[in-house]
């Protein structure tokens, strides 16, 4: 076991010395640590000490063992015999009484001698009840029953709604306009400005064509024809772009003149075979709505396509024409003619 002892002295071999003496040691059983060098100082004033820690090693002492005190055993008690327990025997309880079954409560019955209720016991499960026959009130015939007054809060008879397709359809078909005459120079005045104004816009358009004036039909009419050698650029899709230059000629001429003049502007006939196709697809269409007895409505067309239309079928008859919508998709409508088939059934 290493132990160690601090030893002082004024030099470092006096308290290595010292330490020696006092362990009773030889200078190599030790080793030595100085911790503090001795300083003389001057005349005594300042002087330190030298301190020095010696090690050693001292021999292990063993450790007492601690005393371990023995127990007295104390006599076990002595135990008593038990005493046998006699068995319980437990009282038998006594049987439950067997109750009797409810008996089932009685029904009322009706005889059929005197009507009269009376206690009869209930039926067994194979009984099968007899059907009572009542005698039901007799009915009440439709005669007795107050009739209900017909007539409406003001006293007025209720007249009968006449079914929607006996109710006369009143045909828009165009009147015919009152005809102004235009006077001659005026009417040569148009033609020039018309010719002009439409050889001015095949210039424009880049197609190649020439204006001439047709014969005068109308006395307010003035009537133009273009030929070339491709005339279908102008004419269009179903005269659509044809019938936009009679309209863009028709404001020239209505703004620079005083008088009224209606200018018709035609290519390759294009007028007249329309008009013809127009009334054959009306006669066609007519035939349909007098056989199926329903209305049909036609494509959206112009004004003067419109008037061919209501021309073609205003002699035909069992159907009506009508006009329906608004410009530029108004439309006519052929329906059937209920006055005249009421007419032939009289």
């Amino acid at each position: 076991m290493i132990k160690f002892i601090d030893m002082t002295g004024k030099t470092e071999d006096e308290a290595i010395r010292r330490a020696l003496e006092q362990l009773g040691l030889e200078r190599d059983d030790v080793s030595v640590e100085v911790l503090e060098i001795g300083k003389k100082g001057f005349l005594g004033i300042g002087a330190t000490p030298a301190r020095v820690r010696v090690t050693y090693e001292a021999p292990d002492i063993p450790a007492a063992k601690p005393e371990v005190k023995k127990e007295e055993r104390k006599p076990a008690p002595k135990t008593e015999p038990k005493q046998q327990e006699k068995p319980v025997v437990k009282a038998e309880k006594p049987a439950p009484k067997q109750e009797k079954p409810a008996e089932k409560p009685q029904k009322l019955s009706i005889t059929t001698d005197d009507n009269t209720p009376r206690l009869v016991k209930a039926a067994p499960a194979d009984f099968v009840p007899e059907k009572l026959e009542f005698e039901r009130p007799p009915r009440r015939e439709r005669s007795d029953r107050p009739r209900r007054d017909r007539s409406d809060r003001n006293g007025r008879d209720r007249r009968p709604r006449r079914p929607r397709e006996d109710r006369p359809i009143t045909p828009s078909v165009p009147k015919e306009r009152e005809l102004i005459p235009v006077s001659e120079a005026g009417m040569q005045q148009a033609e020039k400005l018309a010719t002009d104004f439409v050889t001015g816009l095949l210039a424009k358009m880049g197609v190649e064509g020439q204006v001439k004036t047709l014969p005068q039909v109308e006395c307010d009419q003035l009537r133009l024809e273009i030929s070339g050698p491709d005339m279908g650029p102008i004419i269009g899709r179903r005269g659509d772009t044809l019938d936009a230059i009679q309209y863009l000629g028709s404001l020239v001429l209505n703004n620079a003149l005083d008088e009224h003049v209606r200018l018709s502007v035609d290519t390759e006939n294009y007028r007249e075979k329309r008009a013809e196709s127009l009334e054959r697809l009306a006669r066609k269409m007519a035939m349909k709505v007098v056989k199926a007895h329903r209305s049909m409505t036609l494509e959206p067309m112009n004004p003067y396509e419109r008037r061919i239309i209501h021309a073609a079928l205003q002699e035909f008859n069992g159907v009506t024409t009508y006009s329906t919508g608004t410009e530029p998709g108004r439309r006519v409508v052929i329906a059937p003619d209920n006055s005249y088939r009421n007419r032939d059934r009289g």
